[in-house]
């Protein structure tokens, strides 16, 4: 019974955080890990076609330093224990909705492009998240 009333609070807790950063405005069907890695190789993203997420992630060691951002190969794993208490799920949709709210060591605040809720819907957010978790 715990479980389930907490569950229905975090549930409650993350409707009421989307729609406060914009993530609302459609509901999304489940991420499809396909679509996502897609959206991910991308050059460019999102209504204004900003930079996509490979010109900053590099996919492991054999492509080079992960100078701008960390590498995706790992994400679904590293996710899960970046803020304690929170999810790699969680945790991926907050990098993407408040990309500052927690900035790995030895990146910068403010690298990561701030308005990926707004220019991205909430199927191909949905879609990147299911893409990283599944980078173990």
């Amino acid at each position: 019974m715990r479980k389930l009333i907490l569950a229905i609070i975090l549930l409650a807790i993350g409707a009421i955080v989307l729609s406060a950063c914009g993530g609302g405005g459609g509901a999304a069907g489940p991420g499809d890990v396909a679509r996502g890695k897609a959206l991910y190789n991308k050059s460019t993203l999102g209504k204004k076609s900003t930079e996509g997420c490979v010109t900053c992630h590099k996919y492991d060691e054999s492509e080079g330093k992960a100078e701008k951002a960390p590498y995706t190969k790992g994400t679904g794993t590293r996710a899960a224990t970046r803020v304690p208490g929170m999810s790699a799920e969680e945790y991926l949709k907050e990098s993407l909705f408040k990309p500052d709210a927690y900035v790995v060591e030895n990146y910068n605040k403010g690298d990561m492009y701030q308005k990926w809720s707004e220019d991205l819907s909430p199927q191909e957010i949905a879609d990147l998240i299911a893409y990283l978790l599944s980078e173990k």
